[in-house]
């Protein structure tokens, strides 16, 4: 097995030693890992806790730090992006945005979602023209929210990427919590687009038999893993993508928000400033507990499990976000989907599915259909295709807001996005 070269673009992000710590447990030839951030102060300081890392686990870790992203593209195997343009801050004005418009929001809801993918944007397109130059071969693995539509946005730039997301693990674990079973012995039919996935069928081993009613049995409403009314988890009887919430129960989030002192943004900041202190300490060479507050915590495990399966081609499958062509009968081709997948030859194909369930199916097209309007958007630049997508939306309740929604958002995002036609 040759050496293999992985850049990472947002180096500096607090899930870097979760990344680090799981690629030194796997058998993998790392020849060079290259932490590329924006923030050198925090990259540094990321390249120093990996190097302790690797000295306490007893491993050689050549470890390379840039603020240019061409350092991170130029000849790699993998390149992982796991950044966040305009930062926590940005992030913050979106949620303040949300509610000033009295729309219920999450980090890929709403304004913060259609935030964090045109502050992209310019970022995604230098790193595709690198990658297409310098590292035409390399596969990139996408962590950045919202992961489904920002991968959509680099295949349509012509580059080869996949997007991940710990959804799926959070749910298998709490699944095999209520079987009395491991993770790894469970299959699941999940299916949707990213953050917006349902669970029909699940297996374990060998065993045909579904065993969903199970782990739905007993099931409390608004318990966790498990957000919803009574309702909606007796008359779907699916597994059900906590952020879906924010769609089945917007009005109940949305007073939750109002209710609030400070915002989930605020939080994360917060959270952010204590795990840095602690990265800054020469003694610390493990991951702190601390980090598993943080929602992210887990993506670093879906793209080490699949960066293991394409280098080895062994047959795992993993629930990823890929382009679906004819995956999920009635969505377009392009739309990427995230859907249970394997690695094969250095590629990753998704696996069969059942189609989308009739109750679910339409929310599921309507949003396929926002996210194709903001890639258009962001290719041509389009302030009408943004507020189509705000019109079709169905959080968007009132089409006259667009407009001010958007004078909003660029007027604070001035230094991160220009204006579109």
């Amino acid at each position: 097995m040759k050496d293999i070269k992985i850049g990472v673009i947002g180096g500096g992000s607090v899930f870097t030693p979760e990344l680090v710590d799981l690629l030194l447990e796997r058998p993998l030839a790392i020849g060079s890992l290259v932490l590329m951030d924006i923030n050198r102060e925090r990259v540094e300081m990321m390249a120093a806790l990996a190097r302790r890392q690797a000295l306490r686990k007893g491993k050689t870790l050549q470890v390379e730090t840039s603020d240019d992203y061409r350092a991170a593209v130029d000849g790699s195997d993998f390149i992982l992006i796991q950044l966040r343009a305009g930062g926590q801050k940005m992030r913050i004005e979106d949620e303040a945005i949300a509610l000033r418009h009295q729309l219920p929001f999450v980090e890929t809801v709403t304004v913060p979602g259609l935030g964090a993918f045109l502050r992209s944007v310019p970022i995604y397109e230098t790193i595709a023209d690198l990658v297409r130059r310098w590292a035409p071969t390399a596969q990139i693995m996408n962590f950045a929210n919202p992961a489904g539509v920002m991968t959509q946005y680099l295949r349509a730039l012509d580059v080869k990427a996949v997007g991940v997301c710990n959804s799926s693990i959070f749910f298998l674990q709490t699944a095999a919590d209520k079987l009395g079973v491991t993770p790894e012995t469970l299959a699941m039919d999940w299916r949707g687009l990213n953050h917006l996935t349902f669970v029909s069928e699940m297996t374990t081993g060998t065993s045909p038999t579904n065993r969903l009613s199970e782990v739905l049995s007993g099931v409390e409403p608004w318990s966790p893993g498990f957000p919803f009314s009574q309702n909606v988890l007796h008359d779907l009887g699916l597994g059900i993508n906590g952020y879906l919430q924010y769609y089945f129960h917007a009005r109940r989030r949305l007073s939750e928000l109002q209710a609030r002192t400070e915002s989930r943004g605020q939080q994360v900041l917060a959270l952010e400033r204590e795990l840095l202190a602690l990265y800054a300490r020469e003694e610390t060479d493990t991951v702190p507990e601390l980090l598993r507050h943080r929602g992210g915590f887990g993506y670093s495990k879906v793209v080490v499990n699949l960066m293991q399966s394409l280098i080895t081609n062994d047959h795992q499958v993993h629930y990823v976000n890929v382009p679906n062509g004819h995956t999920l009968s009635g969505l377009p081709a392009d739309t990427v989907v995230e859907v249970p997948a394997v690695a094969i030859n250095g590629d990753v194909r998704a696996l069969e599915v059942s189609p989308l369930p009739e109750p679910v199916f339409p929310l599921v097209l309507t949003m396929a259909t926002v996210y194709g309007y903001w890639v258009r958007a962001a290719l041509h630049r389009s302030l009408r295709d943004l507020r189509v997508s705000m019109l079709v939306h169905p959080l968007f309740v009132d089409a006259e807001d667009s407009d001010a929604i958007l004078a909003e958002f660029f007027e604070a995002n001035r230094p991160y996005v220009d204006p579109y036609r």
